[in-house]
């Protein structure tokens, strides 16, 4: 490993502390204290690697027995951490950054540019491994040094040499992406496939059984979600799925088994559950647990390649996982870039339903946000695309209920929304927006809906969170609307203006001016207004909806903060 220099040192210290001092970490302890460790794990230069075992014990506080082969809690943290530093560096311009290279878990300090990989990085590892770049590089060496320091090239013949290994580099990855996307139409959106396998050395039929129900039931929980492609390895295309999830024994009886998520290409092993086979009931509400934590909009497989395409508004595939993100958090620097792309992604895709049904929300947000950022087209069109282009899809049938309740016909969007639940009763999007829209037309059951969907899925839109907490607090359940709005600050990687608003509120409610105002002038400065703004003033910072506003404008007259 390098020797860092002082000034390498002074690097690491510095934006460390920075970090630390930011509103994000500072609501979470945990990414605090792996932060530290990380640092100071760096600045004492050893050789030997960080490992997940060590993470665990003895940053994270697990026992010594911890099995890192069956508890992916330290990958979990480090890919939580990795997310904030990005989120972090996108809004916050500097020369320098700290960064976390994929499946790495050492951090390092690097210039504040797009940058794949941990070249550039201040205290980069050697390693044996190579990259591609890495063995082509190797390979022309040996064959133009010919085993001898005579064997010199000209700079003309140096530079003819250095097309040429461009040249091959390119064909390696056109080959690659060939192979990545057979069996796809051009025309048609690449959305990343898995497979499912099993063991296959069962030798009690109960157990065998069981098994096999398993993998089936697994098969068809994933192909419910409509941004994922699932596939038999024996397909007739002969198609490779990019993901496995395997399922292997863990005792000699069979009652107990192992899911695994996998990169096919990487082998790495991206998140892992034991399952116990016993009762059906139980049994059945792990085995959703382990999709909805597999495929949902902001699940593992989502996760995974979003640190692939981070920043990237490419037409298709990565702008959908930009605009997911944009709805997750509601980031208003991600809100141009991710409807521009949404546009040119309609046009070259016309007919993929799942799209189609996602540009429903894309164009009710552009009319929101005003002129400058419209999407052709007409909201309610999209939807009958998509209903038309597949009309077993959840998602498109619940842009059918989108486009009804943006209308006004409340009736009409809650037959259409219970048919998309039926459909995918695992979608924590499709579930707690059709609970939000039925709380705006004061229908019955809509936080009965909401609510279920946080049950089901951890990672579900933080606009449903914020509208729940403030439906308790409106309810008069200030205590319950607070601890909420806390739950998931603290999960969240960046801003949460939404949660932040039900938090404040809540607090004052409480009689916790003090916190309350302190929360305030957080938001208030961040919005780079002071913190004698008005309510108004500071939400039009973050909101487009004026009747929202005037809502909230209200609720925070009737629990001031002075």
């Amino acid at each position: 490993m390098p020797v860092l220099n002082e000034d390498e040192k002074l690097q690491l210290c510095l934006e460390r502390d920075r970090l630390l001092c930011t509103p994000e970490f500072a609501r979470s302890p945990t990414m605090s204290k792996l932060l530290r460790f990380l640092v100071d794990h760096k600045l004492l230069e050893e050789s030997k690697p960080l490992t997940a075992y060590t993470i665990a014990v003895d940053a994270l506080g697990r026992d010594d027995g911890f099995d890192t082969q069956i508890d992916s809690y330290p990958r979990v943290q480090i890919g939580r951490l990795r997310r904030m530093l990005d989120h972090f560096y996108l809004r916050e311009p500097s020369e320098n950054r700290l960064a976390i290279p994929y499946n790495h878990y050492e951090i390092f300090v690097r210039p504040n540019e797009p940058v794949d990989g941990a070249d550039n990085m201040v205290g980069r590892p050697e390693t044996d491994a190579q990259t591609p770049d890495d063995l082509a590089t190797a390979s022309f060496a040996a064959a133009t040094d010919g085993g001898s320091a005579k064997s010199v090239l000209s700079a003309g013949h140096g530079r003819i040499m250095a097309a040429l290994l461009v040249l091959i580099l390119a064909a390696i990855g056109a080959l690659y992406y060939s192979q990545r996307t057979e069996g796809l139409n051009q025309s048609s959106i690449a959305y990343p496939s898995i497979t499912v396998t099993g063991p296959e050395d069962v030798t009690m039929s109960s157990s065998r059984a069981k098994i096999q129900m398993t993998h089936s039931y697994l098969i068809g929980a994933l192909k419910r979600f409509d941004q994922l492609r699932v596939l038999s390895d024996d397909a007739d295309t002969g198609e490779k799925a990019q993901y496995v999830l395997e399922t292997s024994l863990l005792n000699e009886t069979a009652d107990r088994i192992q899911l695994r998520l996998i990169d096919r290409a990487t082998r790495e092993v991206i998140w892992s559950s034991p399952i116990k086979l016993e009762g059906n009931n139980k049994l059945e509400a792990d085995l959703d647990r382990a999709v909805i934590a597999i495929a949902s909009l902001h699940g593992k497989i989502a996760q995974h390649d979003l640190s692939k395409y981070r920043g990237d508004y490419s037409s298709g595939y990565p702008c959908l996982l930009q605009f997911q993100q944009f709805l997750r958090y509601q980031d208003r620097a991600m809100l141009k870039p991710a409807l521009q792309c949404m546009e040119i992604s309609a046009k070259q895709f016309p007919d993929d339903a799942y799209l189609m049904s996602m540009l429903v929300v894309a164009k009710n947000i552009s009319k929101q946000y005003g002129d400058q950022y419209e999407i052709d087209g007409v909201s309610k069109d999209f939807a009958l695309k998509a209903a038309t282009l597949n009309d077993d899809s959840a998602s498109a049938t619940f842009a059918v209920a989108q486009s009804a309740f943006f209308e006004g016909d409340c009736h009409r969007g809650l037959a259409w929304g219970e048919r998309a639940v039926r459909l995918n009763p695992l979608n924590s999007r499709i579930m707690g927006y059709l609970g939000l829209y039925m709380l705006a037309c004061n229908m019955p059951g809509g936080e009965a809906h909401a609510t279920r969907a946080l049950q089901i899925d951890p990672d579900a839109d933080l606009t449903i969170v914020a509208t729940l907490a403030m439906q308790k607090l409106r309810r008069g359940d200030a205590k319950a609307a607070q601890q909420l709005a806390s739950q998931y600050m603290d999960l969240a990687p960046g801003p949460t203006p939404g949660l932040e608003i039900s938090y404040i509120l809540s607090t004052a409610t409480l009689g916790d001016k003090e916190e309350a105002r302190r929360a305030w002038r957080q938001l208030a400065k961040r919005s780079n207004l002071p913190a004698t703004a008005s309510p108004g003033e500071v939400l039009g910072k973050w909101m487009s909806n004026p009747l929202l506003i005037r809502q909230l404008e209200s609720d925070f007259a009737q629990v001031p903060l002075d």
